[in-house]
């Protein structure tokens, strides 16, 4: 193939991509995982025996919903082999767009115009405390009244934390941020043994893991995301990704009914 461009730099043992030669790579390895698609579409023809499928997915969500929706994706369809990477909000988006995550589960809207996003449930956030600190007991808290209460958050990398320090700002309050962390489960054990309070998703509390912890609901505002599937818009389905979609859906659902928690009507952005 005649490109008509200097694709690679040579300087005495040194090579490297030069601005040509990177878009060329760039394109190229576009090209492969669309070949890669093409065959997971011919395999899945045998009736997804086999096969691969690679998911991205926030950590919030990955933490309280993912594991029996791999369980049972898995179990049915044990030819197709599931990647599941833990990723932030921007990430799944670049991955959708560059081809090699086929679909994310991430907050909606997507920044990108040229990612789909099907809106599936609205994310409430909420302090969660021990129960020996002096806010259990309580039901509600209003978002003010955390004004001088000590708090473990997420990093600002997290869209979680984010919009927690949005709410603040509206407000007019400066959270007292005594630690930061990266993972939900480190926070929540971290707050099972300190008098200090977190914010995180309600459906961060679900399980029988987090005996001790209890959840308070943030008033005055709620801060709250809508969760959804994300895919690269006029992307190919292929039938893994229509078949974890579906599952995804009702395990979501069964979830928010398990907690009373109203789901959104399935719909394309």
């Amino acid at each position: 193939l005649e490109l008509g461009a200097v694709l690679i730099d040579r300087a005495g043992r040194r090579v490297r991509l030069t601005e040509a030669g990177a878009i060329v790579a760039r394109h190229a390895r576009r090209a492969l995982r669309e070949l890669d698609a093409a065959q997971t579409a011919l395999d899945e023809l045998a009736g997804l025996r086999r096969g691969s499928l690679t998911i991205g997915v926030v950590q919030t969500v990955n933490a309280y919903l993912l594991p029996s929706v791999v369980a049972t994706f898995a179990s049915t369809y044990p030819g197709i082999r599931l990647h599941v990477e833990e990723r932030a909000a921007g990430e799944i988006e670049r991955g959708l767009l560059d081809g090699w995550l086929q679909i994310g589960i991430g907050f909606v809207p997507a920044a990108a115009d040229e990612i789909e996003a099907e809106p599936l449930f609205d994310e409430e956030l909420m302090v969660i405390v021990a129960a020996h600190h002096p806010l259990a007991g309580r039901s509600q808290i209003e978002v003010r009244e955390l004004r001088d209460e000590s708090l473990m958050l997420l990093s600002p990398a997290f869209c979680t934390r984010r919009v927690w320090d949005a709410c603040a700002q509206a407000v007019g309050i400066q959270s007292r941020v005594v630690a930061e962390m990266n993972t939900i489960n480190g926070l929540l054990a971290a707050i099972r043994q300190a008098t200090a309070a977190t914010v995180l998703p309600a459906l961060a509390l679900s399980g029988d893991q987090h005996g001790g912890l209890q959840g308070l609901r943030l008033i005055n505002p709620t801060p709250r995301r809508t969760v959804g599937l994300l895919r690269r818009r006029n992307a190919s389905r292929c039938a893994a990704t229509q078949t974890f979609t579906r599952i995804f859906r009702a395990a979501a659902v069964e979830l928010l009914n398990a907690h009373g928690m109203s789901h959104l009507e399935s719909r394309a952005a």
